[in-house]
C-alpha cells in the first residue's frame, strides 16, 4: 500500500517557517519543486492562527495541498465548522483537516480535559458535529457529553462538505478507534518496518469494524531543516537548478505524533 509523503516545515532559528511570509512564499515554492504535494500548518502560536497561516498559504501557492493541524476545545464546533467550509472553499478543493489528540502549547491547557479516554471521546463526538454541520440541509439540535447545539447549521458549505479529508494518528487503542471512525488518511509514527506495518495493521482492524478499511490511507510526516553541518545535503534533481541554488536540508521522520496523539 503506498504511503504519502507530507511536508513538516522545520524551526528555523530566526522564528517560525511562517513568521515572514514575504520569505515563506520563496521556501513554499522551492518545496513544490521538490516534489511535495502537501504541507502540514502546525504552528505554535495556536490554531487561530493556523488557520490565518493556512490561508495565506494557499493564496500563494498553486497546488500544495494544506494540512491544517486543528484540535477540539479551543471553539464551539459550530463555529469551527464555518471557518473551515470558508477555507476549504477558499482552498478549491485543497485543504484537509489534521487532528491533534491535545493542544500545541501549554497555554492551552484549559482546553485539555483529563484522561486519555475522555481526549478521544471528545475528539470523537467534535468530529460527528463538523460531519453533521457540513452536510445538513437544515438546523439540527445536539445534546452530548461534550456539546450542546441548538440550531446548528452551516448554510455555505465547502466543495468538499461533510468529505473534507480528515487525518488522525496515534498508538493506543482508544485512538485508533477514533482514527478507524473517522480517518481518512492515518498518520505513522517513525518506527521499524515490522513496527510500522503492525500499526498500519491495527488500523485497518479498526476501520473495518466501520466498514472503512478499503478507504483510509496512510501517511508519512517528513521534517526537512536548514543545513548545519559539514553532511551533504539531501537534494533532488531541479528542472531549474538556479532557482534551488544555496538551498541545503536535511531531512528526518518527524515522531511528533506519537506524543500528542497516542
Amino acid at each position: 500500500m503506498p504511503i504519502e509523503f507530507t511536508h513538516v516545515p522545520g524551526k528555523p532559528a530566526n522564528g517560525g517557517f511562517f513568521y515572514d511570509f514575504a520569505e515563506t512564499a520563496t521556501k513554499l515554492s522551492l518545496i513544490e519543486d521538490a516534489g511535495f504535494r502537501k504541507l502540514v500548518v502546525d504552528d505554535p502560536a495556536g490554531l487561530l492562527t493556523n488557520m490565518d497561516i493556512a490561508a495565506q498559504t494557499l493564496d500563494r501557492t498553486a497546488s500544495l495541498e494544506v494540512v491544517l493541524t486543528h484540535w477540539a476545545g479551543v471553539i464551539e464546533p459550530t463555529v469551527a465548522a464555518r471557518q473551515l467550509a470558508a477555507l476549504d472553499a477558499r482552498s478549491g478543493g485543497r485543504l484537509s483537516l489534521r487532528m491533534l489528540g491535545e493542544p500545541l502549547e501549554d497555554s492551552d491547557a484549559e482546553a485539555r480535559p483529563v484522561g486519555h479516554s475522555v481526549v478521544w471521546q471528545r475528539i470523537d463526538e467534535y468530529l460527528v458535529l463538523l460531519k453533521r454541520l457540513w452536510s445538513n440541509d437544515r438546523p439540527f439540535d445536539h445534546e452530548g457529553a461534550f456539546y450542546s447545539v441548538r440550531g446548528g447549521y452551516v448554510p455555505r458549505k465547502g466543495p468538499h462538505g461533510a468529505d473534507l479529508t480528515i487525518r488522525l494518528g496515534g498508538q493506543s487503542g482508544t485512538a485508533l478507534k477514533v482514527a478507524g471512525r473517522h480517518a481518512d488518511v492515518f498518520e505513522l509514527t517513525a518506527g521499524s518496518p515490522d513496527e510500522v506495518a503492525q500499526l498500519m495493521q491495527r488500523v485497518r482492524g479498526a476501520a473495518a469494524e466501520h466498514g472503512r478499511a478499503g478507504k483510509l490511507r496512510f501517511a508519512l510526516p517528513i521534517r526537512t531543516r536548514p543545513e548545519a553541518g559539514p553532511a551533504p545535503p539531501i537534494t533532488r534533481p531541479s528542472r531549474s537548478p538556479g532557482r534551488r541554488r544555496g538551498l541545503r536540508s536535511r531531512c528526518c521522520l518527524m515522531p511528533r505524533s506519537a506524543s500528542r496523539n497516542s
